[in-house]
């Protein structure tokens, strides 16, 4: 498989692993959606509506917003090591209706 040919062989141990960081993904990914969001911004808006992102009221919801995920995603995946995988599922499919109430 791709995954299986993308792993190296640790000099040290001798065990095949990847060489790159776990998180290195998911910077890679948050990169990728700033600078698509930026562009959809100009392309949708032009100038005056990207100019509005970087205004002191927009920075304080968008600030607000993306703490509140961030803090979702820090407690989902501390709570992972703790829940058995049924226990998760049902955590996930919670969150999920709660969302959709609100």
């Amino acid at each position: 498989t791709i995954i299986d040919a993308s792993k190296t062989i640790n000099a040290e141990t001798g065990k095949r692993g990847i060489a790159y960081s776990n998180m290195s993904v998911v910077l890679g990914e948050c990169v990728f959606t700033l600078i698509a969001a930026q562009l959809m911004a100009l392309a949708f808006g032009g100038m005056k509506e990207w100019r509005m992102i970087l205004e002191p009221k927009s920075l304080k919801v968008f600030s607000a917003i993306g703490f509140m995920y961030a803090l979702g995603d820090y407690l989902e995946m501390a709570s992972m090591g703790a829940l058995s995988g049924a226990a998760y599922q049902v955590l996930l499919q919670s969150k999920l209706v709660i969302t959709a109430l609100m």
